[in-house]
């Protein structure tokens, strides 16, 4: 059930920006327009770093989690992360459970008709292998008739299967999918050895190759937008007119200079992207 997935604990959920702050503002946001009155409820999957993690201290730590405690402040109201895995997360948004997703989530055409999503980041995906492995992968083609670890529900993982399925309609191999939980789970896949590689959004891979845990061997793969989501009209309004004051005043692409991430280019608008829930 949903609710067993809405893992809510004092480890779990964390409330951005202090009582005495939000008191000197009138909240952006209405409480009829929120799941909870007077809070913003947003999922987070925090086993991506740098976007978002859990520190040696328990603490939600990243990209994601500045940026969500920005936007509580900008908007007059405390933010609350809600962990779960990322495939709950739509589902539980459906249902009625929370406001939104900030997860560093991809952008698709599918998903923008279930929801109200704002790309606010460019993101791709890399191949990463064990520190020791021989394996040679130079293009994505490389990756057919190989076992690879990917995270279930996501864009890599579709990805991934574009890749297998037009392989095959050619009558060629295809790409053994092994489907994870998390990306935690995934890199845990490869260095036990069950897989001969992982897909990772590359970010991530870089952290993880910058620390020795694996080894990025392919990168830029899907290049595409990553998006917050919500389900309310009200409140994505309220967060875009946020995003677009923090771009103006430099706050944004300070967040993601910190990170080493890459933001929207200036050209392309920080907006909803796509029709919305019908």
């Amino acid at each position: 059930m949903l609710s067993t997935l809405l893992r809510l604990s004092a480890a779990a959920a964390l409330a951005f920006a202090s009582t005495a702050a939000h008191a000197a503002c009138t909240p952006g946001i209405t409480d009829d327009n929120l799941i909870a009155p007077g809070k913003l409820q947003l999922s987070i999957n925090p086993t991506n770093p740098p976007q978002q993690f859990v520190d040696k201290d328990g603490q939600l730590q990243g990209l994601n989690v500045e940026l969500a405690a920005e936007l509580g402040k900008r908007l007059c109201l405390p933010v609350e992360l809600v962990r779960m895995d990322f495939p709950a997360m739509i589902p539980a948004m459906a249902a009625g459970r929370i406001d939104g997703i900030d997860t560093g989530m991809f952008w698709t055409e599918e998903r923008s008709k279930l929801m109200y999503m704002v790309p606010y980041a460019i993101q791709a995906i890399s191949v990463v292998v064990a520190p020791d492995s021989g394996t040679k992968i130079a293009t994505e083609n490389d990756l057919i008739g190989k076992t690879s670890a990917v995270e279930v529900s996501t864009y890599q993982m579709n990805w991934l299967k574009k890749l297998s399925d037009a392989s095959v309609a050619k009558g060629g191999a295809a790409v053994e999918m092994r489907t994870f939980p998390t990306a935690t789970n995934v890199v845990s896949a490869l260095l036990a050895g069950q897989v001969d590689n992982a897909l990772l959004v590359d970010s991530v891979a870089r952290d993880l190759t910058g620390r020795g845990r694996v080894k990025e061997v392919l990168s830029g793969l899907g290049t595409a937008r990553t998006t917050l989501g919500f389900r309310n009209k009200t409140v994505v309004d309220a967060v875009v007119k946020a995003l677009n004051a923090m771009r103006s005043d430099g706050s944004y692409q300070a967040l993601f200079d910190k990170f080493g991430l890459t933001s929207m280019p200036a050209d392309q608008p920080l907006a909803i992207a796509g029709p919305g829930p019908a």
